[in-house]
């Protein structure tokens, strides 16, 4: 059996893959416990990259609050 790379399972996972090759590789991904771990893994990189992208966005609009004048 063909293992797809790290390099195709990125396409398919960003939808750049034809549609031929997107299905294939979804055919593939049902019946291969390798690139369906290696496909969790990029879903699960994907998940801490939008939790750090969100964590900095907060970080920034909390910096742009001025912080409140006391007397």
């Amino acid at each position: 059996m063909k293992h797809y790379t790290h390099e195709e399972l990125e396409l398919y996972r960003n939808g750049k893959m034809s549609v031929l090759g997107r299905i294939a590789c979804s055919s593939h991904l049902q019946k291969c416990a390798k690139c369906s771990k290696i496909m969790e893994e990029l879903q699960e990189d994907d998940k801490l990259i939008a939790h750090l992208r969100s964590s900095i966005q907060l970080y920034r609009d909390l910096s742009e609050i001025e912080p409140a004048k006391t007397s």
